[in-house]
């Protein structure tokens, strides 16, 4: 009598598995289709603007003079600060340290104001006070803090150790008003970190011949045994893990050193002291690729990406997806200084600054691309509503002559982006640019997830969910307007739903076939072994 259940041909399981695998990439193909023609719609209706460069000019100054930062305070209108070497006279002028320019983009050249929109008396007697106690007193750097500008004047040895004069700024205008010098307490940066470092607790630590202690059942980590260790299984019989790097000292105990962690989505985040040394060791671990990265560079910066998509510090970024880009750019550890939102909602600037040099670094992330364009380099910079950004590079050499490049930049004022869109009353219109850039940076995130092999952890599981949220955040995408986005996405869902289950047969079908692997492995060693040990007059 048959067997009423015959055991499934495993041949024709992968096969299955396959097809699916085929026919999502097919789908995947479609809807990156369909998201172009979105988005070029939503650009011929909206205005779409690239980072480009302008124009490169120079900025002549009266002074020779070493350039600090700059600041707009106006449509098309900035303020420059520099230090000055007197020679001969004996007391600093306001002139001497700051100056207003004009920008005039039909032909990208700057003029000095002629208002004299720094000469107020009170301030005249501020600075003159403060040039006259603090004789090594110099510029330090413009921060922008809503409607109030301040000007740090480094008046000590430490870069801590500042005075400031606080102006309320007009940016319809362009004017600004002198408030006083009574406002250090306001001269404040943001947080370098946003999100709060947890200290492991005693009961996350499990013993064992190889100890470790558990980061929320996530990850575990050690610095026993000679090396830092990062291990994925809650498994203290083995001190085998996805990555490790030694240490200064290896005869520590797991309670000699500190561990600190952070969870952000799919990404936790480790702050390692291990024994006797000096510097935390800062790491990065990808739950769902299931890789770790050492990044010692978000020990001092390191903020969230818009819609969780992942972080952003100094020297590169991290998606949740596990995408992780880092750039050479040669600077010294800087610290988060601001982050500029386009009217648009697609592209976000970040601002790095090094307080000493008085470098900037200016990271664009674009929410649709879900990646950063190269990073700026300036030693000062100024946006101006209509999105053009001003960059400078300072010379540590006293010069009156200085280079200033002009880019266009998509981070124009809200009134700037309504003049520059052609709102037509369509239907893409009524739905907004917003909501259109948040429904395709979803599906972006879709094909990410589309082109990741299925060692990406919970992948499937992933992608019918992703896919399913766009779905039911987005109503208008079923419509034509919306090029049908709706449709691919149900494909995409129902195909990831039929792969999950193929998969689970695949996976236990890669499982089999690897512990027969490593049976057979370990009987052809013995063999070999045993060969080798015999006498070769033994062989017959």
């Amino acid at each position: 009598m048959a067997d009423p259940s015959p055991t499934p041909d495993p041949k024709l399981e992968a096969g299955a598995y396959e097809v699916i695998r085929t026919r999502l990439t097919k789908h995947a193909d479609e809807l990156r289709r369909r998201v172009d023609l979105l988005n070029t719609d939503r650009k011929n209706l909206f205005g779409g603007i690239e980072t480009t460069l302008a124009a490169t000019v120079r900025l002549t100054t009266e002074n020779n003079c070493v350039p600090r930062d700059l600041a707009a305070i106006g449509p098309q209108r900035f303020v420059f600060g520099y230090n000055v070497h007197l020679g001969l006279r004996s007391q600093m002028q306001v002139t001497d340290v700051f100056a207003i320019y004009d920008y005039h983009p039909e032909d990208h050249t700057f003029h000095p104001n002629k208002e004299g929109l720094l000469a107020d008396p009170k301030f005249a007697e501020d600075f003159d006070y403060l040039y006259r106690y603090y004789k090594n007193a110099s510029f330090l750097k413009f921060h922008r803090i809503g409607p109030h500008l301040y000007m740090a004047m480094q008046v000590g040895r430490e870069i801590s150790e500042v005075k400031v004069f606080k102006w309320l700024v007009d940016d319809e205008r362009g004017s600004i008003q002198y408030l006083g010098n009574r406002f250090d307490h306001e001269f404040v940066f943001p947080v370098g970190q946003e999100f709060e470092w947890k200290r492991a607790r005693r009961e996350m630590y499990r013993d064992g011949v190889h100890p470790h202690v558990s980061i929320e059942d996530r990850v575990f980590v050690e610095t026993v045994g000679g090396d830092l260790t990062i291990k994925i299984e809650n498994n203290t019989a083995s001190g085998k893990g996805i990555y490790s790097e030694p240490v200064d000292n290896a005869d520590q105990t797991l309670d000699d050193a500190e561990f600190h962690y952070a969870v952000i989505g799919n990404l936790i985040l480790l702050k390692i002291l291990p024994y006797q040394e000096k510097s935390y060791r800062h790491l990065l671990f990808n739950e769902r690729t299931q890789e770790v990265h050492r990044l010692d560079s978000i020990a001092e910066s390191c903020v969230l990406l818009p819609d969780d998509h992942g972080i952003i510090f100094p020297k590169g970024y991290a998606l949740q997806t596990g995408d992780l880009k880092t750039f050479d750019t040669g600077l010294p550890d800087m610290r988060f200084d601001r982050r500029i939102a386009s009217s648009n909602g697609e592209d976000t600037l970040f601002i790095f600054h090094h307080v000493e040099s008085g470098a900037y670094l200016l990271f664009s992330y674009n929410l649709i691309e879900q990646s950063v364009g190269t990073p700026l380099i300036s030693n000062g910079y100024s946006l101006f509503p209509t999105g053009e950004l001003i960059l400078f590079q300072g010379d540590p050499e006293p010069r009156k002559h200085h280079v200033i490049q002009v880019w266009t930049t998509p981070y124009l004022s809200d009134g700037a982006a309504s003049a520059r869109s052609q709102s037509n009353g369509s239907f893409l219109s009524k739905i907004g640019n917003a909501d259109i850039v948040r429904c395709m940076a979803e599906c972006r995130g879709v094909l990410t997830l589309l082109a990741k092999e299925d060692s990406f952890s919970g992948l499937y599981v992933e992608l019918s969910r992703r896919s399913g949220d766009v779905i039911d955040s987005y109503f208008w995408i079923d419509k034509p307007e919306a090029h049908q986005l709706k449709d691919t996405l149900i494909e995409i869902k129902s195909a990831a739903e039929a792969a999950l289950g193929e998969f689970e047969k695949v996976r236990r079908m890669r499982k089999s076939a690897r512990d027969q692997t490593d049976q057979l492995r370990a009987r052809v060693s013995k063999l070999i072994n045993e060969a080798s040990g015999s006498d070769s007059s033994d062989i017959i």
